[in-house]
């Protein structure tokens, strides 16, 4: 009798020991919070920009700090100044960088005057970019602002859109023309150039 008890009691510490080494062999589990990835910190910034009310392209606003330029855009420009100081009222920077974005920066004020953007890299506020139709742009901003119109014609300035507070959007169908005005828009006319700016720098 005794042996019997001596085998199941020999058994049973066999189970309990191997039991405890399976255990001990298992990583612990690991309930931490994995930090986002590079891309996906870049992309929420992105939809936090584009969630914005107030008009802005990249993210960028008339009136924005160079600090705040280069938190969204980088160091990487190209940059010339001009000493007379034209419709800005002040002498002022043009800052350009290679993905299609460029800048009027007031030297005096180191705030944005104007955003050109001739890539479709970003967007606006309402996410438009280069390359949409006249007829998709046209229509959207038409039910929301009104077209200037022009100071020397008495015309209606198609793609331009006054978005209040003196800010003005325009969409050109036509950028190597050299001329901010559009004369022919098709439906089918796609954006080249989008411009924010203000009403006072436009003549």
């Amino acid at each position: 009798m005794k042996k019997v008890l001596s085998i199941i009691f020999i058994v049973l510490l066999s189970m309990l020991v191997f039991s405890c080494g399976h255990n001990e062999s298992q990583p612990p589990e690991n309930h931490e919070p994995q930090e986002p990835s590079q891309s996906e910190v870049e992309a929420s910034e992105q939809n936090e920009v584009d969630k914005s009310d107030k008009p802005a392209i990249a993210g960028i606003c008339l009136g924005d700090t160079l600090e705040k330029v280069e938190g969204i855009l980088g160091k990487d420009y190209k940059e010339t100044y001009f000493e007379v100081e034209g419709y800005y009222g002040e002498p002022y920077f043009v800052r350009e960088y290679d993905d299609g974005i460029s800048l009027i920066v007031g030297k005096n004020s180191d705030k944005v005057l104007e955003i050109n953007l001739t890539s479709d890299k970003y967007q606006t506020w309402l996410g438009d970019k280069i390359g949409v139709t006249a007829d998709e742009v046209l229509t959207k901003y038409r039910k929301e602002f009104t077209e200037p119109e022009s100071i020397h014609t008495n015309e209606k300035l198609e793609g331009w859109f006054d978005l209040g507070d003196g800010v003005l959007i325009i969409f050109d169908f036509d950028k190597d023309d050299e001329m901010i005005v559009n004369t022919e828009i098709t439906s089918d006319s796609k954006v080249e150039l989008i411009r924010l700016t203000n009403m006072m720098y436009m003549d």
